[in-house]
């Protein structure tokens, strides 16, 4: 069995859910009363916890982000078939005609900023707080780390949003917030994985698995730097993981995802999430384990056909990712294709085990060649590719020019990390999102490589301002 501290000592945030859950939603709520809190060590634990448990929430990695990272593009489609007023927001993201309505954008948008708030309230009460120095600093260097992922996503969703780096008490006190320039988020992110990198620890006990150690905020850092096309410093932060020797593939691809060994030398840092009936299990498995896969009604992890053919033949991460066919309740066999990534056997229908990953090893490798194959094509690139591939059962990449690396790169994290909500992210962050879309009859527009402000936020505070195209 795995040790899961970090999910376990969930259950003592009953203090933390009735003082910090909504200071900032950038809608205004109630009032909190905070003035007995954040006064010991196991306070500010406390409060880190809920600070990742924040990633659990349905806007975040737990609903929001499979969306809009995954179902929006080439990648996955929706299981219902029948247009209902009840489902409408999610075939806005088959038609990719989203209005400022759509539920699951604006809770994407709600949940980032209520794990931000809740990084705030640390970072604005810990440097006077009595407790230990060594653990303030691993405190501090958590909320950063939390906070900087946490805009990264929005950042990348919506474009400008409201930088908000204080803990906000008052009912209205985000109910005049401006949309801050892109850049000036970027600058508040690098800084905060800047210093959280100096501060969190290479390792954790065993009593703390889960929690970010420093490779997850130098990847991190490495992939923001990708993002801005800063190849040089990217190339050298992820360099520095690599050569720390504290990561690895996994020798098989399915391991990396085992609810067996959940936190393992590939995951730099994941969800994590425990089975058992106490609402810590995570959902991802649209299946209920018995003598056969039986896809649950509404599934909403449908494979696309484009993205079953684009595994190459013999790799052997598609039939644990994917599969083609099922047996239904009644043990017929139904040909229709589903994610079997997330699937545990033997666990409570909806309640596993299975952690969702955030940034793993592969990642690094793949965004490293990448970076410097932007710099130049050279042979360490290509390297770094094949080790990827190899673990995939694949003959090395044909590529031997800048230009068609690029598209074997776009290839392998496509291939390596379907479902795991990274293909719009990555088609946006290369500029291919329209071309790759429209190249397959999938209509969508320029101003897709955004989303849109969720009416609700803008209805309350007429500051904000929508984006352009919506």
């Amino acid at each position: 069995m795995k040790a899961k501290s970090l999910i376990l000592s969930l259950f003592s945030l009953l203090i933390l859910a009735g003082c910090q859950d909504d200071f900032l939603a950038l809608s205004p709520e109630t009032d909190r009363n905070t003035v007995n809190f954040y006064k010991t060590a196991a306070d500010f634990n406390n409060a880190v916890v809920g600070t990742y448990a924040s990633l659990k929430l349905g806007g975040t990695y737990n609903t929001s982000l499979y969306w809009m990272g995954e179902v929006s593009t080439d990648n996955a489609n929706y299981g219902v078939t029948t247009r209902q007023a009840v489902n409408v927001d999610n075939f806005q993201f088959i038609d990719h005609s989203y209005t400022s309505l759509n539920d699951i954008i604006y809770a994407a948008w709600r949940d980032h900023y209520r794990g931000i708030s809740r990084a705030n309230a640390i970072l604005s009460r810990i440097e006077t707080a009595g407790i230990p120095d060594n653990l303030k600093a691993q405190y501090r260097g958590e909320a950063q780390f939390l906070r900087a992922l946490l805009y990264f996503n929005l950042v990348r969703l919506y474009g400008d949003v409201p930088l908000v780096t204080t803990e906000i008490t008052e009912a209205d006190g985000a109910s005049s917030l401006t949309r801050t320039p892109t850049a000036e988020v970027y600058n508040l992110i690098i800084s905060d994985l800047q210093s959280a990198e100096q501060v969190l620890p290479i390792t954790y006990g065993s009593t703390d698995v889960g929690r970010a150690p420093q490779g997850a905020a130098k990847a991190l850092l490495g992939k923001v730097y990708l993002t801005r096309k800063e190849w040089d410093k990217a190339a050298t932060k992820l360099k520095e993981v690599i050569s720390s020797g504290r990561f690895q593939l996994l020798p098989k691809y399915a391991d990396v995802f085992s609810f067996a060994t959940p936190t393992n030398a590939e995951i730099l840092f994941n969800v994590q999430y425990k089975s058992g009936n106490t609402g810590q299990g995570s959902n991802f498995g649209p299946v209920q384990a018995s003598e056969g896969a039986r896809i649950t009604g509404g599934s909403m992890r449908y494979v696309t056909a484009d993205m079953e053919n684009a595994y190459e033949t013999g790799d052997l991460r598609k039939a644990f990712s994917m599969k083609s066919s099922y047996l239904d309740a009644t043990g017929q066999l139904v040909t229709q294709r589903y994610v079997s990534k997330y699937v545990q056997f033997g666990a409570l229908a909806g309640d596993s085990d299975i952690d969702f990953p955030v940034i793993r090893y592969a990642d690094v490798l793949l965004m490293y060649a990448e970076a410097l194959n932007e710099v130049g094509f050279n042979p360490e690139a290509v390297t770094n590719l094949n080790l990827v591939r190899q673990r995939a059962g694949l003959a090395a990449t044909t590529a031997t020019t800048q230009s068609s690396f690029r598209l074997a790169i776009e290839q392998e994290r496509r291939v390596e990390f379907a479902f795991e909500n990274h293909r719009w992210f990555d088609l946006v962050r290369t500029g291919r999102y329209t071309t790759v879309m429209n190249g397959k009859g999938l209509t969508v527009q320029d101003f897709h490589t955004l989303y849109l402000i969720p009416q609700r936020e803008m209805d309350l505070n007429r500051s904000l301002t929508q984006n352009p195209g919506y």
